[in-house]
Parts: structure tokens; C-alpha cells; sequence
């Protein structure tokens, strides 16, 4: 591996791990938004629900709710970000086509798609409460959910080379 690869995957290693620590926080931000709906009363929530643009006639619960799942997609791209993060660390230490990466690759194409269908949830709230163009991060578009998609079939075709690899080098290790 030349020296651009390495410090290439050291780099992708750093950003993995500072997006953790970013995902990690606002999931905590989120619980504790979601605990102070819980809290708070009518009129502060009112006023909360006014401020941020809302429907001012949504339940707590739904508030909660859409919290839950805010969280829920936060948790999905923690995962990614934690399984991005230790399959390029074994590809640092030249272990390619290992079960190891195989097992990370099917935890992103799962968490993927929990996010594609916990974001398509969220956009549902976000029609219920009227409320459009909240995130630039999140798109509410169908090129966005196409994207979604032709992400999950690109990893799920890396996830099959990776199979393919893996009986390849389980099959040379027996040759030899």
C-alpha cells in the first residue's frame, strides 16, 4: 500500500470517528429535547412549537415521537459511521476479504436501510405537522430516496464481491 492509500485511510479513519463523537452528541441532544416535551408546559411548548415554525396543535406525543425517530436515524448513521470506521482500520492493516468486513458491510447495508425507511417516516411527520425544507441534510425529495437506493445496491454489490473474496481466500488458505 503506497503512501497516499495509507494516510488517505487514516484520514477517512479520523473523520469516521469525529462523525461518531458528532452523532453520539446530538443523540443526546435529541433525548434530552425529547425528555423536556415531556416536562414543559402547554404554554412554553406553544411558544417553542410557534418560534421553531410548527403546528402548534401537535400532541406531545407526537413531538416524542418524531424525536424517537430523529434518534433512530441518528443512531442508523452512528453505526454506519462505527462500521465505516473499523473495516477501514482492518483495510489500514491490509485484511481485505475478511468475515470481519463482510459482518461490517452487512451492518451498513442494514442501517442504510433503516435509514431510508426511517427517513421516509420522518418526512411523513414532517408532512402531518405541515412543515417543509426543514433539513438541507436530509432531503425530502425522490432523488434523495433514489439516491438512498442506488447506495444500498452499490453496497450491497460490495458486500457480495466481499463474499466472493472471502470463500476465494478461505479456498487459497486451504490450497496452500
Amino acid at each position: 500500500m503506497n503512501l497516499f492509500t495509507k494516510t488517505f485511510l487514516k484520514f477517512l479513519s479520523i473523520v469516521s470517528l469525529i462523525a461518531q463523537v458528532l452523532f453520539a452528541f446530538a443523540g443526546l441532544i435529541l433525548l434530552f429535547a425529547a425528555g423536556a416535551l415531556l416536562v414543559v408546559s402547554n404554554g412554553v411548548k406553544t411558544q417553542l412549537l410557534q418560534y421553531a415554525g410548527l403546528n402548534t396543535n401537535l400532541s406531545v406525543w407526537f413531538l416524542v415521537f418524531s424525536c424517537l425517530v430523529a434518534l433512530a436515524i441518528i443512531a442508523c448513521l452512528f453505526i454506519i459511521m462505527y462500521a465505516l470506521h473499523k473495516m477501514i482500520g482492518n483495510i489500514y492493516k491490509q485484511h481485505f476479504f475478511v468475515s470481519q468486513n463482510l459482518t461490517y458491510l452487512k451492518l451498513i447495508l442494514i442501517s442504510i436501510t433503516s435509514f431510508t425507511i426511517l427517513q421516509i417516516i420522518s418526512q411523513l411527520f414532517f408532512a402531518q405537522a405541515h412543515v417543509y425544507n426543514v433539513s438541507d441534510v436530509f432531503s425530502d425529495s425522490s432523488p434523495g430516496l433514489i439516491g438512498n437506493i442506488l447506495l444500498l445496491a452499490i453496497i450491497y454489490t460490495l458486500y457480495v464481491v466481499f463474499k466472493y473474496g472471502i470463500s476465494l481466500q478461505d479456498d487459497s488458505n486451504n490450497v496452500i
